[in-house]
């Protein structure tokens, strides 16, 4: 998704894009945020489980250590991203997380690969954990 300005045009659009796999019923990836003109960026963890076609994440900014509530929801290929509530507050400083908009899928991603199979322990893979769940 990207954030432009309208009204200057001549400056580089933000945005936020996420990669997520799915393991389960359990939900990991990552997060990347910017603002217009790239003036602050952020990248963070997620993690959550899905019930159908929602999931309940939990958002990191390793930006100001916050973490948001988000409900994302899967409609076609389209994620529907809603953020719920904080979990927990940051520093001072923000987060660069979308807060009600709908990401597409990048054309950049294998249309073809399935997400529900992915292999065993994709999860830990993603968030560069070793071990098991």
């Amino acid at each position: 998704m990207k954030w432009c300005d309208r009204t200057n045009p001549a400056l580089d659009c933000g945005g936020f894009d996420v990669t997520l796999v799915q393991d389960g019923d359990r939900i990991c990836g990552d997060f990347g945020g910017a603002l217009i003109n790239l003036r602050q960026v952020d990248d963070g963890s997620i993690v959550g489980t899905a019930v159908g076609e929602t999931a309940v994440l939990a958002v990191e900014s390793f930006r100001n250590e916050s973490i948001a509530l988000v409900r994302a929801t899967l409609k076609g290929s389209d994620l529907h991203w809603h953020h719920v509530d904080s979990i927990l507050p940051g520093a001072a400083d923000i987060a660069i997380i979308a807060t009600d908009e709908v990401l597409v899928k990048s054309r950049d991603a294998p249309l073809e690969q399935d997400p529900h199979k992915k292999e065993e322990g994709a999860c830990n893979a993603v968030l560069g954990r070793k071990g098991s769940r």
